[in-house]
């Protein structure tokens, strides 16, 4: 027995060579939270050749570890490329006691000020900003007549654009977003008539055009719709219908968004 409990103390203390980039990465975690900042270094850096698949745990380790180390331009270099991947949490940067020594370079607050970017990517990006002429409060007109209102607003922090449209018997709602991934504008629109509608499109011109399709009555139908600024309190809301693949088109409902002042 005691043979055999000296041989489990033995293997015990023998240190077990990683296999995995998990268990390297964990390895170069321990050894930094335990102040060996060059077996972190070695650890993290074969974690990296193993392709450890974690674009932002292992380059924010790294450049804490390198900025240990007083090597700045490693721990910038790490930093960088954790934020160019997309992180976006500026206020865990200035909590980290690790990133201290690099406070007083220049390449600091650039990279501060990246991160707060990310961590708001549709209040930075351009095309999450083009449809912005719509916001606001509006009497709804067809032929200068009175037919509803409507209030624009943005949500889901300044990423989405919610419509909710009232004509008293009538109502409905929609949410309309830049999709990055698609490259294009997306809404879906509901009402109290149960019908739903799927629109997706582009700015073209100024004006934001965007299409549907389905089929009605044995034909393939197109509507497209185009929202055109009007001037700076009028926005016009366009549809149009196609049954020919966008040959030739039939106009349909013509309204006038105008801000309630």
């Amino acid at each position: 027995m005691r043979l055999i409990a000296l041989l489990f103390f033995i293997l015990a203390q023998t240190p077990v060579t990683p296999a995995t980039p998990q268990e390297w990465f964990q390895l170069g975690v321990k050894k930094h939270d335990a102040g060996d900042y060059a077996g972190a270094i070695a650890a993290f850096e074969k974690a990296k050749e193993l392709k450890f698949a974690a674009p932002l745990m292992l380059p924010l380790r790294m450049a804490r570890v390198y900025a240990r180390l007083g090597q700045r331009d490693k721990a910038f270099e790490n930093l960088k490329l954790a934020i160019d991947r997309g992180y976006g949490d500026p206020s865990q940067l200035n909590a980290w006691n690790d990133l201290l020594s690099l406070r007083d370079d220049a390449r600091w607050n650039d990279l501060v000020a990246t991160a707060a970017k990310n961590a708001h990517p549709c209040r930075n990006s351009a095309e999450s900003r083009q449809f912005d002429f719509w916001l606001g409060e509006w009497d709804v007109e067809q032929n200068g007549q009175h037919i509803a209102r409507s209030s624009i607003q943005l949500i889901v922090d300044e990423c989405v654009i919610f419509e909710n449209y009232d004509a008293g018997n009538y109502s409905g709602k929609s949410l309309s977003a830049w999709d990055a991934g698609e490259k294009r504008w997306e809404q879906f629109y509901c009402d109290t008539s149960g019908g739903a509608r799927y629109w997706t499109g582009s700015v073209v011109d100024g004006k934001m055009v965007m299409t549907t399709e389905f089929d009605r009555g044995g034909a393939h139908v197109i509507n497209r719709m185009t929202y055109s600024k009007e001037g700076p309190d009028r926005v016009r809301q366009f549809i149009e219908t196609s049954t020919d693949g966008g040959k030739t088109w039939s106009a349909g409902y013509d309204g006038m968004y105008v801000r309630r002042k």
